[in-house]
């Protein structure tokens, strides 16, 4: 007699590094921006930031520390006018939408005879998309819809002129940064963490879905009715596949209907040993990726907790952080910013100039400086504030930075030897009297 077994073996996921690309060849007038020509890098980061903790959590500090406690200048007088120019609400907003996405905008607006610039209102920069380069080798605009997703829907698209290039009362300044293969857009600095994020939510849901459906193992199930042809295997794959794949799906089970108890199908359990070491590793992997990919030397800086810190006390390793993450990432991003609004200054007839950002700095180096130093924590600020303005960068900025990441090079090290609430978007001002 003929044994006539066959089994076979269903993938229950896969996943693909997202790769994020400019659709230039579009139909459309407009350049859309996501995976596989579809519209939807925007949203994929979005989700990205509202299901990963750690990420949200690295995104939000960071945007902090880029506002800092605001914009001010040098010049005497002028922090009300700076202040009623450029809201600091709205600078804020911008500052998180460029570590966020990457990309940020504003919109300018004019007085009536475009010789001076009245307002810099953020603009979310998830709703507009840069106007397809045709003849003159240039972004001239961007068209502003509430919803990318369904372009036939949404008909209204407002076009905005870019900065500089019109007559207009509201022109659209657009800030990113340079990427030698995109014109149009530009990636956050921690895109290379999009699928760790994903991978965290991914464990979230697959915890609440075991706990709701009371941890039920792993199973295989033999039918006993003979081998089916081809085309009913594949049904059945199918459907076994769509119903019980996925961390959602965590803890289901299946109903069969049978003609008789003979020809039931049998399901063995598969028992997986260590499965919550697993879970632990993989979570401890992806957090761990996510911060590399924010480039964080101390998670404790945003409230983070990882199993080694490796530094001798809190206050020292916040203090060799903090000094690193300003340097080299918060002071580009408010570069970035101020050489932005510097120029809409200058082309806008504003004739404040001399901007900074004051820096804010943790509560524990400011008490941890203020005890070395026999200084109250106010005077301590007063230092750190005079010191670490970000209107200009110098040799002495760079001074320590050697040896503290000699420090964190020895702490990665040490660790490989030792082995939501949703965003909410504000709506741009549009202010009827320039509609």
């Amino acid at each position: 007699m003929k044994d006539n077994k066959q089994f076979s073996v269903l993938n229950l996921s896969r996943q693909d590094v997202p790769i994020i690309t400019e659709d230039i060849k579009t139909r459309y007038r407009w350049v859309p921006v996501g995976i596989l020509e579809q519209d939807d890098y925007f949203g994929l980061v979005t989700e990205a930031y509202n299901t990963s903790t750690t990420n949200a959590a690295c995104v939000d500090g960071v945007a902090d520390l880029i506002y800092g406690k605001g914009l001010f200048t040098n010049e005497i007088g002028k922090q009300e006018k700076l202040d009623r120019i450029v809201p600091p609400e709205d600078l804020r907003k911008i500052a998180f939408d460029l570590k966020l996405y990457g990309n940020a905008a504003y919109q300018v607006i004019w007085n009536s005879s475009h010789t001076q610039i009245q307002k810099l209102y953020h603009m979310p920069v998830q709703n507009l998309r840069a106007k397809k380069i045709y003849d003159m080798g240039r972004i001239e605009g961007y068209y502003y819809c509430s919803d990318w997703s369904d372009v036939r829907r949404q008909k209204e698209k407002k076009y905005l002129p870019v900065f500089g290039s019109s007559k207009e009362e509201i022109e659209v300044m657009y800030i990113k940064e340079y990427e030698p293969n995109r014109y149009y857009y530009s990636l956050p600095d921690w895109i290379s963490a999009l699928q760790f994020s994903f991978s965290e939510a991914e464990l979230s849901n697959l915890h609440l879905n075991n706990i709701e459906n009371g941890f039920l193992p792993v199973a295989m199930v033999n039918f006993n009715n003979g081998v089916p042809a081809p085309e009913e295997r594949d049904t059945i794959e199918a459907l076994i596949e769509s119903k019980f794949t996925g961390t959602k799906n965590a803890g289901r089970f299946m109903v069969s209907f049978n003609d008789d108890a003979v020809n039931k199908p049998t399901i063995d359990t598969i028992p997986i040993d260590n499965l919550h070491d697993k879970y632990t590793y993989v979570a401890e992997y992806s957090q761990d990726r996510i911060l590399v990919a924010h480039r964080i030397v101390s998670p404790l800086l945003f409230g983070i907790r990882t199993t080694s810190n490796g530094f001798s006390s809190a206050a020292e390793e916040m203090k060799t952080a903090y000094s690193i993450m300003q340097t080299m990432t918060i002071f580009p991003f408010q570069n970035l910013l101020l050489n932005s609004i510097t120029e809409a200054f200058k082309v806008g007839g504003i004739g404040t100039k001399d901007l900074y950002f004051e820096q804010l700095t943790p509560l524990v180096i400011l008490t941890d400086t203020a005890d070395d130093t026999d200084q109250t924590i106010d005077e301590a600020q007063k230092d750190v504030d005079d010191t670490m303005q970000s209107d200009e960068t110098t040799e002495e900025d760079f001074e320590g930075v050697d040896e503290a990441i000699a420090k964190v090079q020895e702490t990665i090290e040490m660790k490989k030897d030792n082995h939501n609430e949703p965003i909410r978007f504000s709506e741009p001002f549009f202010d009827k009297n320039y509609i």
